[in-house]
């Protein structure tokens, strides 16, 4: 009998892939507002417009019909940049930020679609953060570093309810503050990579988060040179998209680049045929890319909208492949069909993390009856340096 398995190719849409110029945001340029998607609408607002004024207005991108729309500014005094901004059900919700005089929030303000109304929720316990990281997990939401009014960037980590209403603080971030660094959840697996740290330095580690046991696991260096800060990273179906940004050298990139968790491996993708930039809004539908405005290496703010298709990284095929698994689920030992020499093994969990790995094998049984229950990932190469990836279930 055949089984269902994932297995990983690379698509033929990869290499033509291409970017789509939008119409212009229908406002000021800035840079450092936020965006975020609700129902194939994105919605676009704050930040630092041209000429040093501060925004509270948003805009409404409808997908479908290609236009913008305005919709009710945030309240009266909230004028800000550098927020943190995430979604829930019908409703999107804007964190903390710097306003005039260097001030810096502590607020959550909640946008309600339905009634095109804004509403004030509880402040984040303590100080305000500008340039903080956030993970979405449905009724719960990760907010990860930024920077203090006093200019020192946080390792802390907080986690707010959405159905309570209420704060409480996790374990800090492990491997020291960020601020600005680029962070998104896929498949449950929250991922952060760059940003700044306490001695201004650039990073170029990504981590990623399991947020039922509050631990962050280091999965690997960004495979160019210099770390970045500024940039943009979403997730769509299947894989990250990772957009722009700047670096310790002042070069503002327009590069983008694909993540795989499966393979645990980075690829390049198409260049925006536009400036390098930092700063700008963004948000994904399925594996549509939205970015606009942000600033150029010559500090002209902008006001362009861009968007890319993300090309499918995995998908769930039946066909006669080179390796077969059974029995799937499996609780004790799991059977290569057909039987080969010499071949390499490993088991990753979703997070990418190695479990096992043996290398020179010969037997067509490995044994995983020490692992936990879930969800884990089989990747096997044989001689000829074929390989293929099969999702297994530990019951």
């Amino acid at each position: 009998m055949r089984l269902l398995f994932i297995f990983i190719f690379l698509s033929k849409s990869l290499l033509s892939q291409t970017w789509v110029q939008l119409s212009d945001f229908p406002n000021t340029e800035r840079d450092d507002g936020v965006a975020v998607h609700i129902n194939n609408k994105g919605y676009f607002g704050t930040g630092l417009l041209a000429g040093f004024t501060l925004g509270r207005d948003f805009y409404v991108y409808d997908m479908s019909a290609t236009t913008w729309t305005t919709i009710a500014p945030m309240p009266v005094g909230s004028d800000r940049q550098y927020a943190t901004a995430f979604t829930h059900l019908n409703s999107f919700y804007v964190f903390s930020g710097a306003g005039y005089s260097n001030a810096v929030f502590t607020d959550l303000q909640r946008y309600d679609v339905a009634t095109n109304t804004w509403t004030t929720l509880a402040p984040k316990p303590g100080n305000g953060l500008i340039g903080a990281s956030c993970l979405e997990y449905g009724d719960k939401v990760i907010i990860v570093g930024g920077k203090f009014q006093s200019g020192v960037v946080s390792d802390e980590v907080w986690e707010y309810t959405i159905s309570s209403n209420t704060w409480a603080q996790k374990n800090n971030f492990p491997f020291g503050g960020r601020w600005r660094a680029s962070a998104s959840v896929l498949n449950g697996v929250g991922y952060l990579v760059f940003g700044k740290d306490n001695n201004q330095s650039f990073r170029k580690e990504m981590y990623s988060y399991n947020h039922a046991t509050d631990v962050w696991t280091k999965v690997m260096d960004f495979p160019q040179p210099k770390g970045r800060s500024y940039s943009a990273l979403k997730a769509s179906t299947t894989q990250l998209i990772l957009f722009g940004g700047y670096d310790t050298l002042n070069t503002y990139y327009n590069d983008v680049w694909y993540y795989n968790p499966f393979l645990a491996s980075w690829s390049a993708g198409p260049n925006m045929p536009a400036a390098g930039r930092k700063g700008g809004m963004s948000c994904i539908a399925g594996d549509r890319f939205y970015y606009s405005c942000g600033i150029n290496v010559s500090d002209v703010r902008l006001k362009e909208t861009w968007m890319i298709d993300v090309p499918v990284g995995t998908k769930e095929y039946n066909s006669d492949l080179i390796f077969s698994v059974y029995p799937n689920p499996c609780s004790e030992k799991l059977f290569i069909n057909p039987s080969t020499e010499n071949y390499t093994f490993e088991i990753t969990d979703i997070t990418s993390k190695i479990i096992l790995f043996e290398q020179n094998k010969n037997s067509g049984c490995i044994d995983i009856s020490g692992l936990e229950k879930g969800i884990y990932f089989l990747r096997i190469k044989n001689r000829a340096k074929q390989m293929e990836v099969k999702k297994i279930i530990k019951e």
